[in-house]
């Protein structure tokens, strides 16, 4: 089996750039999970919306939202934030979508986290996702196609 990687110093220049940048958000999104994990405070909130989002680009995934208000440190702060960090979660039906909030509905109080570093970023399920692991290992294939696509002109 033969690995190509990109052709030409442009597109193997692309690759790096599209490779690295992919690394260094995969880790930053991890980083920033992590933060919002580890240092939390637990509050009440009131649901004022649940929804779920068709992903049609994406070979019709769907993604959950939910609006919520709750107080903390004697500030009001509003959320739609489900999972900790950027990335959101996509399922592969509607109902599993919803499921992940199951009996839950708007007006319903629920307990959200908050991190102390960031309070306005609260968010309803303290799981932690492999997704930022996902991204990263993406910039590597595109990092070691280029890398391989270099070398194997060289020599």
């Amino acid at each position: 089996m033969e690995l190509n990687g990109p052709t030409g110093w442009g597109r193997i220049a692309l690759a790096l750039i599209f490779g690295v940048a992919a690394i260094a958000y995969g880790g930053y999104s991890y980083m920033e999970q992590t933060s919002a994990l580890d240092s939390t405070a637990t509050v009440e909130a009131t649901v004022t919306d649940i929804s779920v989002e068709t992903n049609s680009g994406k070979g019709n995934t769907y993604t959950l939202h939910a609006t919520y208000t709750y107080t903390y440190a004697g500030d009001q702060y509003t959320s739609s934030n489900v999972y900790p960090g950027e990335l959101p979660r996509e399922f592969n039906s509607r109902e599993d979508a919803r499921a992940q909030l199951a009996g839950v509905e708007s007006g319903d109080m629920v307990s959200a986290y908050v991190p102390a570093d960031e309070p306005g970023d609260a968010y309803l399920k303290h799981e932690r996702s492999n997704k930022p692991f996902l991204v990263i290992g993406f910039g590597l294939l595109l990092v070691v196609g280029a890398v391989h696509s270099t070398l194997k002109g060289r020599f």
